[in-house]
């Protein structure tokens, strides 16, 4: 199995605040470094080691996954194309499958609507389901996945709430109310 953590991008500059800059180029706010950091040293303390960290090439990506980095005592952070905002879930497989090996682990840290996508797809949720995917800001999901890219068989395990740090067992979905 592989181990496959998605992770979403801490708490950016707001599109109304970014004034002239790029998209691309919007960073994390002072808060969203601070709370990612203490996820990143939340999950450091899990023991699970990382293989690999993959980051989307935007700025508020690549500071959250140096945060990760940094926590897990890792130098290095590879950037993929495939983790942009509007990237596709099967090429983005296929790419991370070449790179990953049964066995090995792999954090992936992008953004939504892509992340909510992965966590529907990887953790074979229903239709319903899917459009229950809660994936907030700084947000870690792991779900184990056989060989890449046709991620089967899955195992979703865990998800680390990002203001709290701890665990919930399954995957970020908002909850039905009973009388619904």
């Amino acid at each position: 199995m592989i181990r496959i953590y998605l992770v979403r991008h801490g708490i950016a500059l707001d599109h109304e605040d970014r004034g002239d800059l790029d998209d691309d180029d919007r960073p994390l706010t002072a808060k969203g470094r601070r709370r990612f950091r203490r996820t990143a040293r939340a999950f450091a303390r899990l023991g699970e080691p990382l293989d690999f960290i993959f980051t989307s090439p935007l700025a508020r990506a690549v500071q959250t996954a140096e945060l990760l980095a940094a926590a897990m005592k890792q130098d290095e952070v590879g950037v993929l194309e495939d983790l942009r905002p509007d990237g596709g879930i099967g090429k983005l497989l296929s790419e991370t499958g070449r790179r990953v090996k049964d066995d090995q682990s792999v954090a992936l840290v992008g953004h939504d609507p892509q992340m909510s996508q992965l966590v529907a797809a990887l953790a074979d949720l229903s239709r319903e389901e899917s459009g229950r995917v809660n994936f907030r800001k700084g947000a870690i999901v792991r779900i184990d996945v056989g060989a890449l890219p046709s991620a089967r068989p899955t195992q979703p395990k865990w998800w680390m709430k990002p203001r709290s740090r701890t665990l919930a067992k399954g995957m970020p979905l908002v909850k039905v109310p009973k009388d619904a």
